[in-house]
This record gives structure tokens, C-alpha cells and sequence, in this order.
């Protein structure tokens, strides 16, 4: 199993983007959010890049991946998404 942590140390509410599903999570200040596939750890089974709309989070395999709060809880696609985003 391999994963990475994502937080939010922000003071406003920050988007994780997982891909390539293009799976949206919205965090909280102060939240932290654990992207995970079932494939075993290899060199690089993610990359993350931080960008104007959020940080995305790129799953480098064919696998599906989950994203998890801190207490190991399923988190859903359009967690706590803003209303008012227009699309």
C-alpha cells in the first residue's frame, strides 16, 4: 500500500485534486487529508504539485486511489465543496 499526507495550513479552504480521476477535496484549515492506492510503495507513486486552484495530487499507476481524513474515515469526491464555484 502506498500513500501520501496532504494538509492545509492555510487560513481559508484549500481543494485537493487527485488524478487522473480529477477528484475534488475540499479541506478546512488545520485538516489533513491521506491520498492511498493498494500498490505496493515503488519510487515515485505520486507526484504533488501546488498550483493557484489547489493541490493536485497525481497517482502514477493504473490503480484507483482513496483519500482519507485523519481518523482513517472515507472521504467522498466533493467533500465539502463550495456552493458558489461556478461550475
Amino acid at each position: 500500500m502506498s500513500k501520501t499526507s496532504v494538509s492545509n495550513e492555510t487560513e481559508s479552504r484549500l481543494c485537493l485534486w487527485v488524478e487522473p480521476w480529477g477528484t475534488d477535496y475540499w479541506m478546512r484549515p488545520g485538516e489533513e487529508f491521506t491520498v492511498v492506492t493498494d500498490l505496493e510503495p515503488e519510487d515515485s507513486p505520486f507526484n504533488v504539485v501546488v498550483h493557484a486552484q489547489g493541490i493536485t495530487v497525481w497517482v502514477n499507476s493504473a490503480n484507483d486511489a482513496t483519500v482519507v481524513d485523519k481518523n482513517g474515515s472515507l472521504v467522498a469526491c466533493g467533500h465539502q465543496r463550495p456552493a458558489d464555484l461556478g461550475w
